[in-house]
């Protein structure tokens, strides 16, 4: 199959199950998304740990990236640091895990957010675990040993966020 078919393929993926999920949300009175849900202690851990990773990003992939040892290891050849393409990639990816970051922290602030909360950290998730297939099985320069490090964290703070989604029942509280 042609390389940009199954690249397209796989980025199709997040936007499948995101909608997915919101169809059975809209679908199930239970998940409303404007019920409010507590946040669980082991919830507040999850988010804890998303939270730190992804709030020293930006500054690293900024700042930094040139400076972390073993980068070309883990995750392979870096474009030339002069170029502006590298710099655009650069800017986005900080971007987006600053966004991310400020995410996580107001939800970290709170006892209990309506389910729709969730949405941003979900989508986030749902693009990283397309990421955990691609680094695994589609990168140009073979795996990337940084995709394993990564699995370790992201999967189970993914396992924690879904199972406190479908399990936690709706919450009278409003603000904490």
């Amino acid at each position: 199959m042609d390389g940009k078919l199954v690249t397209m393929a796989l980025a199709a993926l997040p936007y499948v199950g995101f909608g997915a999920l919101i169809l059975y949300c809209r679908m199930n009175t239970a998940l409303d998304l404007n019920n409010q849900m507590e946040i669980t202690p082991l919830m507040r851990k999850a988010l804890h740990a998303h939270f730190w990773y992804f709030i020293a990003c930006p500054i690293m992939i900024e700042v930094f990236l040139d400076a972390v040892p073993g980068l070309n290891y883990i995750v392979g050849t870096m474009p030339p640091a002069t170029t502006n393409g590298r710099h655009f990639l650069q800017c986005l990816a900080a971007e987006n895990f600053f966004v991310t970051s400020v995410s996580l922290g107001f939800i970290l602030n709170q006892s209990s957010v309506p389910r729709w909360a969730l949405m941003t950290p979900f989508a986030q998730l749902a693009w990283n675990l397309k990421n955990h297939l691609s680094w695994f099985f589609m990168a140009p320069e073979g795996r990337m040993p940084f995709a394993f490090a990564d699995m370790v964290l992201i999967w189970p703070i993914t396992s924690v966020y879904v199972h406190t989604f479908f399990t936690t029942k709706k919450s009278s509280k409003k603000k904490g």
